[in-house]
């Protein structure tokens, strides 16, 4: 069966009348009163069959159930109640095409014991940069909501592998000067999601606050390639030993506290489908890049089969950097959100 998977930072109302304020003119523009129903709307006319949103306030959340309507059930959701945005992760499935057999929502923060449990003995002795590190990772509030499914119209057996499909969306930490945090977060959600998929087919979209490549050019940011490849060491310039490295009195963090990372990688489907990732899925006054991805593992039609049950039949194109420029500022009445929606279609099981 055929079935594509939508993500989308749809720009939550606090984010959004910041940046609207911010240019002058005496406030909110008229076009932006109805800037997440329009939101909504170019989510229905990508006719996508599985909905992976961030950035979801209770007027986002409102919208998308609303104009979605009764073609569409929220199978997940998660909010952070205590930041003024009050905004986090929703995933909508078509009704018709899957059942929803599990979900999952979790914080990253909060399975560091489970897949990294050196961290109470880390956390003990901890002093220094060392100390900072766990401090300020275990304040960040970033979540992702994950669901099972099982296809539901006939087209797919019902007890194997290719059968069943794990979905998941999340929102890492946003500020670049802490590529470490994010590397951590990644981690954490990789190792929570390889765990409840459990050797089915997994797609992971969001915005991961990561670009491809590091701010210098140099090598894969710490989060995609962790991510892409599988791997990130101690030497990597966006790990924490190398990017925190202390000195005079202040002790910086050692490859005992936070050793090499590793995490079973998944495959991009933009890069798969356009041989690079997208030029251009975030765009402010400050800062365009690729910040938004799908990924996904294939796995297996069966127990002990052989044959990928998750193949990527290809991906949505996005404007080029240069058209994105003749459209800036984002938000805008042609984009409602200063973040771009992604779209990759996948065949599960056969055609």
């Amino acid at each position: 069966m055929r079935f594509s998977v939508l993500s989308y930072n749809v720009l939550h109302e606090f984010g959004a009348s910041r940046l609207l304020r911010a240019r002058g003119g005496g406030g909110v523009p008229a076009w932006a009163k109805d800037r997440l129903v329009q939101a909504a709307n170019v989510v229905r006319q990508m006719q996508p069959d599985i909905v992976c949103l961030q950035e979801v306030d209770e007027a986002a959340q409102a919208a998308m159930q609303r104009t979605l309507g009764d073609d569409f059930e929220c199978a997940s959701t998660m909010c952070n109640e205590s930041l003024p945005p009050r905004d986090g992760c929703s995933l909508f499935v078509r009704k018709g095409r899957w059942e929803v057999v599990g979900t999952h929502q979790f914080r990253m923060r909060d399975t560091a014991a489970k897949h990294f449990p050196e961290v109470d003995g880390v956390r003990g002795r901890a002093a220094g940069m060392t100390a900072a590190f766990w401090r300020e990772l275990h304040e960040k509030l970033n979540m992702a909501v994950a669901v099972k499914l099982r296809a539901s119209d006939g087209q797919a057996a019902g007890g194997s592998f290719g059968a069943e499909l794990c979905v998941a969306t999340t929102h890492l930490f946003w500020d670049p000067q802490y590529p470490d945090l994010k590397l951590l977060q990644a981690f954490f959600l990789a190792r929570e999601l390889e765990e409840f998929a459990a050797g089915c087919p997994l797609v992971l979209a969001g915005d991961l606050n990561s670009t491809p490549y590091t701010r210098a050019g140099s090598a894969l940011s710490g989060v995609y390639a962790l991510l892409t490849q599988g791997a990130v060491g101690t030497g990597h310039p966006d790990h924490p030993v190398a990017l925190r490295r202390g000195g005079g009195i202040l002790s910086g963090v050692a490859p005992v506290d936070v050793p090499g990372l590793s995490v079973a990688p998944f495959k991009s489907a933009y890069r798969e489908a356009f041989g690079a990732e997208a030029p251009v899925t975030n765009a402010s006054k400050d800062f365009r890049g690729c910040l938004d991805y799908i990924l996904f593992r294939e796995g297996l039609e069966s127990v002990g089969g052989a044959h990928p049950g998750l193949r990527l039949v290809g991906a949505r194109p996005l404007p080029s950097d240069a058209e994105i420029v003749s459209q800036l500022p984002l938000p805008s009445p042609l984009h409602p959100s200063d973040h771009l929606p992604i779209l990759a279609e996948f065949e599960m099981g056969g055609a």
